[in-house]
């Protein structure tokens, strides 16, 4: 398998998870700050390998290509199913799992977006803020008894999480107001399948001219 993956992007999630799994695969690092974006390695232009121009993509063995974060992240943890990063499909747990991914994707994901755009208007952003608060409240409140998204078992929707809500030194939410959430990523951040992609993408972004990004403080 080939993931085409970005560093600091959603498809960091999907190389943790084949880490977590020690899964054979190959990376492809990806520069979406770049226009067009292009490999890193040889600068072939990305949309020629995905049309949909975006991370992550997963090359099959058998040469068909996967898109979509939530939809990679199923079928890695499916290749190990007795590993428990998404239970037995038709269960209610895999359905949680599931509520879970959809709700950090549709929810999640796409109020954090704007807020790294450097032409979104103050207005609109603060629009966007308020939104994530709300949400992220909530997501709060569920972690109140339970160290995982789903439980006491980490996740592929965990991962996805972990991913959108940032690590330093580039861009962190502040965590301060969410006691529950900043417990839930401390105990992530501290898997060794973290560390690694860490050290895979150290000299990526070296090679990578990256946009400024703005700390996330509660408002």
């Amino acid at each position: 398998m080939i993931l085409y993956t970005s560093p600091l992007a959603c498809s960091c999630a999907a190389h943790m998870i084949l880490i977590e799994l020690g899964l054979p695969h190959e990376i492809k690092f990806v520069d979406i700050y770049a226009q067009p974006h292009a490999l890193v390695d040889d600068g072939q232009i990305y949309a020629s390998v995905n049309p949909k121009n975006a991370v992550p993509a997963l090359r099959l063995d058998s040469g068909e290509l996967l898109t979509e974060i939530g939809v990679i992240l199923q079928y890695i943890a499916n290749l190990k199913p007795d590993a428990g990063l998404q239970p037995k499909a038709g269960s209610l747990a895999h359905y949680r799992v599931m509520e879970w991914l959809s709700y950090v994707g549709s929810d999640v994901h796409k109020t954090i977006g704007p807020l790294f755009h450097p032409h979104m208007p103050e207005t609109a952003k603060e629009i966007h803020r308020q939104n994530l608060k709300r949400r992220l409240t909530y997501v709060d409140e569920q972690l109140a008894h339970r160290s995982y998204l789903t439980g006491e078992t980490f996740t592929v929707a965990d991962a996805y999480l972990f991913v959108m809500i940032g690590w330093e030194p580039y861009f962190k939410f502040d965590l301060s107001p969410y006691s529950n959430l900043a417990g839930f990523h401390a105990r992530i951040a501290s898997r060794s399948s973290f560390a690694q992609m860490l050290e895979s993408i150290a000299s990526v972004l070296e090679r990578m001219k990256l946009p400024v990004f703005p700390s996330m403080k509660s408002s």
